[in-house]
């Protein structure tokens, strides 16, 4: 037994909360899923993206605001999540201050699901190690990505053009095949991220059962044998 006033060994105090993989806010977001004609510049890609007012996603890790995403993680954790709205980048989005490098901008791009029943006929595994493979050996990925209003933009549904980082790993196609459009490369996510022989994601992502529903046939499922 310790003497009192002897420090102990308690697991509790060196315990470490793990940072809220998701976060999900409401309001106005650049969404990014169906572009596939980024170009790039230097070690960016700039993609026009459309601009939607629904409820989206934040993958924290990759938020670009240092302050934000430190306060974020440190809020919205797994052992004590935020709930819709309550982490601070939704509000950091929401009110023009995601901040970076030195500039504030009033929109950010998030994901959500706007289009999504569409999006999930044409995905293709794009492996650019694989023998034979002719795709693109870059893609763009926006998560959280700053954008700004595009003012030589010719197309109206995507007003926005975002600054997307550039990747040379495997990805998921997001046009029904590994080749962006236009000389551009697409806007994608990394190939573990899909499952495709289920369909679905190999991780939790918030919301997705519903739209899985929504996406498929409107038809009974067979009762178990």
């Amino acid at each position: 037994m310790a003497e009192v006033g002897e420090k102990t060994d308690d697991v509790a105090h060196n315990f470490i909360e793990v940072p809220q993989e998701f976060v999900v806010c409401t309001g106005w977001h650049a969404l990014c899923s169906n572009s596939t004609d980024c170009t790039i510049n230097g070690d960016k890609a700039y993609c026009d993206c459309m601009r939607v007012n629904e409820t989206h996603i934040v993958y924290t890790s990759e938020i670009q605001d240092a302050v934000v995403k430190n306060l974020t993680q440190a809020k919205c954790t797994n052992e004590h999540p935020c709930d819709v709205d309550q982490a601070p980048v939704c509000n950091a989005i929401k009110d023009g201050q995601y901040e970076v490098d030195g500039v504030k901008y009033d929109w950010v791009s998030t994901y959500s699901y706007r289009g999504w029943c569409s999006l999930l006929k044409n995905l293709t595994a794009c492996d650019q190690n694989a023998t034979g493979y002719t795709g693109d050996r870059y893609w763009a990925i926006c998560d959280a990505a700053p954008c700004t209003e595009n003012q030589n933009g010719s197309n109206p549904d995507k007003p926005l053009i975002c600054q997307c980082r550039i990747n040379d790993t495997p990805f998921v196609g997001m046009n029904g095949s590994c080749t962006g459009d236009g000389g551009g490369i697409m806007s994608s996510m990394p190939l573990w991220a899909w499952d495709f022989s289920n369909n679905t994601y190999p991780f939790a992502m918030p919301g997705y059962e519903y739209v899985q529903g929504a996406c498929a046939a409107c038809k009974s499922d067979p009762l178990p044998p």
